[in-house]
C-alpha cells in the first residue's frame, strides 16, 4: 500500500485510510497491543523519514505524511477508549466523548459521579492511602467491565447503547486521574 510492489517506489499518503489500515489492522474494537506495536514498528522501519533523508522533497514529504499518521494510528488504536470513540465516529460520523455532546444527560452516572467525588473527598481530607487504593481498585474493576460492555456492544452497534458507556468510561478515567493527583498532592505536602 505505502510501496509500489512493482517498482518499489514510495506512494503518496491516501487521507481516505483509517487508522486501522494505516496499520493493517482488521476494523474491531478489541485488538491486541502486542500486534499494534509490531505492526507499528514494520511500518515505521519502512517508511520513517530517515530512510528518505537523500530522497527528492516530494518523497521526503510523504514518508513524513505516512510516519504521522502512523504514529496517530498508534495512538488511537492503543487507547481503549480512543479506539471505541475512533470505531464510533467511524459508524456514526461524530465522536461520542466531543463538545456536541454536552454534559452528563443520564442522571444516574450524574448520581455516581458526585458519589465518586465525595468519596476522594472524604480520603483526600483524611490522607488514608488505604481508602484511595480501595477507590481505585473499585474504579479499575469498573472500566474492565465497562471495557467487557463495550466490546459486546460493537458486535452489532447502536449509538445510543455505546455512547453513555464511553462517557462513563471517559469519566472514570478522569476519576482515576484524580485519585493519582490527590495521591501525589500527599507525596509533596
Amino acid at each position: 500500500m505505502a510501496i509500489c510492489p512493482e517498482c518499489g517506489a514510495l506512494q503518496p499518503f491516501d487521507p481516505s485510510l483509517s487508522l486501522f489500515a494505516v496499520l493493517g489492522l482488521e476494523v474491531a474494537f478489541s485488538v491486541d497491543p502486542a500486534q499494534i506495536r509490531s505492526q507499528v514498528l514494520e511500518r515505521l522501519r519502512t517508511l520513517h523519514p530517515d530512510r528518505f533523508a537523500q530522497a527528492d522533497s516530494a518523497t521526503q514529504r510523504q514518508s513524513l505524511e505516512w510516519s504521522t499518521r502512523i504514529n496517530e494510528a498508534q495512538a488511537v488504536l492503543s487507547d481503549p477508549l480512543r479506539r471505541a470513540d475512533y470505531l464510533f465516529t467511524q459508524h456514526f460520523g461524530h465522536s461520542a466523548l466531543g463538545e456536541e455532546m454536552g454534559s452528563i444527560r443520564d442522571p444516574e452516572l450524574l448520581v455516581r459521579q458526585m458519589e465518586r467525588r465525595e468519596a476522594l473527598e472524604e480520603a483526600a481530607n483524611a490522607k488514608d492511602p488505604a481508602v484511595l487504593d480501595s477507590l481505585r481498585a473499585q474504579a479499575k474493576a469498573e472500566e474492565r467491565q465497562l471495557h467487557e460492555g463495550i466490546a459486546q456492544a460493537f458486535q452489532d452497534p447502536v449509538a445510543e447503547v455505546i455512547a453513555p458507556l464511553l462517557q462513563e468510561w471517559q469519566y472514570l478515567r478522569k476519576f482515576l486521574a484524580e485519585i493519582d493527583q490527590s495521591e501525589e498532592q500527599w507525596d509533596f505536602a
